[in-house]
């Protein structure tokens, strides 16, 4: 029994943010009242499998005589302006090419689909709802939660991932994730965005289904334009679509341009949502002040949490750090002042969905920003990625890490549907967003529902079609806001995250130059 099973077992009002709106799909069925489970997950009988769901996970099952299509969490679509998942399961399971309907939804959400002879895994564009797969001991496990697996299983932390997650360079550049499609167990692995997992015969193969044709950049105005408009429709379609799904939708707001943007999608429906913004540092009140602001100016409601600057001024501060770091994979530590933020918002009754703009670093040109360059490699090498992934200085762990990427070119086909993709934007949507941001979002769902309006395919798709000085310069998001939004454009705010220093650039494009050209 691990010590936070122990903790646990005394603790029944915190045993619910265990695995919090998780799920797990197997063949082996469970013992719902003991842990990991704790009597907070239901039990669902599909063709096969058993499904297991967080009591605050939505599930959503439509059935055929010969196919079932089940989902856990949430999915719109802002192209046919649908937002009911048993709409949505109905028009999948009909189509002959279902990623074509998978590609037009929004949401956070892994997709279930049996029939006589096999299983298809899906999940959302940026895989926000995080999958993991393995057979152990001929049996089936697939779930939300890495470590859930592993406790039901006992299984042991990779060698490999033991010692990355420990090397004293790990904790930088992004913060606790793995590289490739690894989990930290040998025996499961990760569900990559733009890829899907079929099981047929207790084998498993991953399907690589976009990129799947050359992207057409931007060659004129009047072709930009056309992509500002449309992309600016889509995400106003999505957020009329949240204001009718959830009773209490809340904007996290700062003054930078993600969220500004998110907040200008908004326009015309501010009376159907409300703000938030936290300050956990000094440096996060500036954003709070600027989301005041414009909170103010388009009356909507709006809220400041502080959080406490000690860990004793949070009550069981060291129980919910246990929980929440065993909920992101036990593969590294979060700061304190991250994990207050989370308790804080845990405790007060902010909302029940948080729309948040991340994803929308993945047509920034996120990787070109943070290593401060203007140009990658059209082909980037496994030292290239390793490179981008970690500051990794032990030549061991560096080429391990490198045939990690490898691996993971591999298995999910990457570089034959690259086409004339930016490889960058590629490494920061299936890595940083795929293989991170899945991660913390599963976290932060302890304290609410989370949905992103940025995570669709095809909107995805539309704004790489956007030249690149455009995007690195972040003018493709200034005329988003403009369109959406002409008054708050005007209002000129855009706070800089303190993260982009030339300082702190010129540091790690030195770090990916030298990496990347000298065996380490």
């Amino acid at each position: 029994m691990t010590t936070l099973q122990q903790t646990l077992e005394q603790r029944p009002d915190l045993q619910a943010y265990l695995f919090c709106r998780g799920f797990l799909l197997t063949d082996d069925r469970q013992n719902t009242e003991k842990y990991p489970f704790f009597g907070n997950w239901k039990e669902i009988l599909l063709p096969g499998y058993y499904l297991y769901v967080h009591s605050w996970q939505k599930v959503t099952v439509f059935q055929q005589p010969e196919l079932t299509c089940f989902m856990a969490g949430h999915a719109y679509n802002p192209f046919i302006m649908d937002a009911d998942e048993d709409s949505i399961l109905s028009d999948i399971a009909a189509a002959k090419d279902r990623t074509e309907i998978i590609n037009q939804l929004t949401g956070i959400f892994f997709l279930g689909i049996i029939t006589n002879d096999s299983l298809e895994l899906h999940t959302d564009a940026s895989a926000m709802q995080p999958v993991c797969y393995g057979l152990i001991d001929q049996q089936l496990y697939i779930s939300s939660h890495m470590r859930l697996i592993g406790d039901l299983k006992n299984l042991r932390m990779s060698d490999y991932a033991a010692r990355l997650t420990t090397y004293r360079w790990y904790p930088r550049m992004m913060g606790n994730y793995l590289p490739g499609d690894l989990t930290c167990f040998n025996e499961l692995t990760r569900v990559v965005p733009n890829t899907y997992v079929t099981l047929k015969k207790n084998q498993f193969n991953v399907i690589r289904f976009y990129p799947n044709e050359k992207i057409q950049i931007c060659q004129n105005d009047d072709e930009y334009e056309t992509v500002i408009q449309k992309a600016s429709s889509l995400l106003h379609n999505t957020m009329i679509l949240i204001a009718g799904k959830w009773k209490r939708p809340a904007i996290s707001l700062t003054g930078g341009i993600d969220s500004n943007t998110t907040f200008a999608a908004a326009n015309g429906l501010y009376n159907q949502y409300r703000a938030f913004s936290y300050v956990s540092m000094p440096r996060e009140e500036i954003d709070a002040e600027q989301a005041e602001r414009i909170s103010c100016r388009f009356h909507v409601p709006w809220t400041k949490y502080y959080i406490p600057d000690t860990n004793e001024e949070v009550p069981d501060f060291d129980i919910y750090k246990a929980i929440l770091e065993w909920n992101d994979g036990g593969i590294g530590t979060y700061a304190d002042s991250d994990i207050r933020k989370k308790i804080i918002l845990i405790q007060n009754d902010v909302c029940d969905v948080e729309v948040k703009s991340w994803i929308s670093e993945t047509v920034r040109a996120y990787a070109y920003k943070y290593f401060g360059r203007r140009s990658f490699p059209q082909n980037l090498t496994a030292r290239n990625y390793t490179s981008l992934y970690k500051i990794i200085l032990n030549c061991r762990l560096a080429s391990e890490t490198d045939r990690v990427f490898q691996n993971y070119w591999s298995h999910t086909q990457l570089k034959e549907h690259l086409f004339n993709y930016d490889e960058s934007d590629i490494f920061v949507w299936e890595m940083m967003h795929g293989g991170k941001c899945g991660l913390d979002i599963g976290v932060m769902k302890t304290c609410f529902d989370i949905t992103i309006p940025y995570n669709n395919r095809n909107l995805l798709d539309l704004l790489l079609r956007v030249p690149l000085e455009k995007r690195i310069t972040d003018q493709l998001h200034m005329d988003l806001k403009k369109e959406l939004n002409r008054e708050l454009y005007d209002m000129n705010i855009r706070v800089v995250n303190a993260n982009e220093t030339r300082i702190r650039k010129k540091f790690l494009n030195a770090y990916y130059v030298i990496s990347s050209h000298l065996p380490i």
